[in-house]
């Protein structure tokens, strides 16, 4: 029996069920034959095998290039089994979601909250609990302190506290650092106090510019003036590593541009810079050199290069650049 759909139009379903009902009748076919049985084009017919695989209706023929049909009953547990593997995927999927969700929740965000909830900015005041406070944050440190001043520097009884402070932090065994403006190394209390400083163990250096009042504590607290033009007024403290590290990033690039403030033992000539010293390093510090210093000295290049050599090595300075910033900090030039 043969069927035809041609004149009508038909659907692919319409299609599908024709060249089904070709296979049942006829066996297992080369697709365009049974096509041809019922007035069909390859393409014409295209739809209909479309629909008849999507159905799991057809499987691979006993010839090769044939197909052949399947029973209904069988496609449709062969589909239900399809969906149930889909299904049982997607199940292992979501519990794969699951799990990450439960591990984001119970590890990750407590993390982040944590952080944040470690975030804290309070307004302190220069009074008694002002003072008090400055302990308590002292106390706190662990292993490293830093601080920056502008200047000027505060009166003394402040700074016998303040000293006896960082000397106590480096008893400790916490690493204590300080950066002063280059003015405060002007005045013989001022020089006394830096002195006094780098004899309990601090590392001070000094920079041409210091922006403002600023304390870090273990890079997780700072301690920073509410307002840089009044340096003896309120305070804020932050505490809190994602608030503190653009304070800490500050400091580490105010540390690299300062130089390390020195101290020379006095009593000893050797120690002490000669009129020629003193020459030399104001003819370098206005930008002359080697050639036109030894011609204004009279003397030679050789010369030259070793007071050069000596006046580094008096201050202490890895280049000629240092040692001109050296000089100026300690009134040399």
């Amino acid at each position: 029996m043969t069927n035809s759909v041609r004149g009508d139009g038909p659907d692919g379903a319409d299609i599908g069920l024709a060249l089904y009902q070709t296979l049942r009748e006829g066996g297992s076919s080369v697709p365009a034959k049974a096509a041809a049985g019922i007035g069909l084009t390859d393409e014409e017919a295209a739809a209909g095998w479309s629909e008849l695989k999507g159905l799991g209706l057809i499987r691979p023929g006993e010839a090769p290039d044939e197909v052949a049909p399947v029973e209904p009953d069988t496609a449709l547990i062969e589909l239900l089994a399809r969906q149930r593997d889909v299904l049982r995927t997607q199940r292992e999927e979501l519990s794969g979601v699951i799990r990450a969700a439960e591990h984001l929740i119970e590890h990750y965000r407590p993390a982040v909250m944590r952080e944040i909830a470690q975030i804290e900015v309070e307004l302190v005041t220069r009074d008694n609990r002002g003072r008090q406070f400055v302990r308590d944050f002292d106390a706190r440190i662990v292993s490293s302190a830093g601080s920056m001043h502008p200047g000027p520097l505060p009166p003394s009884e402040v700074l016998v506290s303040s000293l006896a402070g960082d000397a106590a932090l480096i008893e400790r065994g916490v690493r204590v650092r300080c950066i002063y403006g280059q003015s405060i190394n002007s005045a013989p209390r001022q020089r006394k106090y830096l002195s006094d400083l780098a004899a309990v163990g601090a590392e001070v250096r000094l920079a041409p510019q210091v922006p403002f009042d600023l304390m870090i504590g273990d890079t997780h607290s700072a301690l920073v003036s509410a307002d840089p033009d009044d340096p003896h007024g309120p305070a804020v403290i932050v505490r809190g590593p994602a608030l503190v590290r653009s304070y800490v990033a500050l400091y580490e690039d105010c540390w690299l541009r300062s130089v390390p403030y020195t101290t020379k033992p006095a009593g000893s000539e050797d120690d002490e810079l000669t009129e020629q010293h003193r020459t030399t390093l104001r003819l370098l510090a206005n930008g002359l050199t080697d050639e036109r210093i030894a011609r204004k000295l009279g003397v030679s290049l050789r010369t030259v290069s070793r007071l050069v050599s000596e006046i580094m090595r008096y201050l202490n300075a890895e280049s000629r650049f240092q040692a001109g910033v050296l000089a100026a900090a300690q009134g040399l030039i």
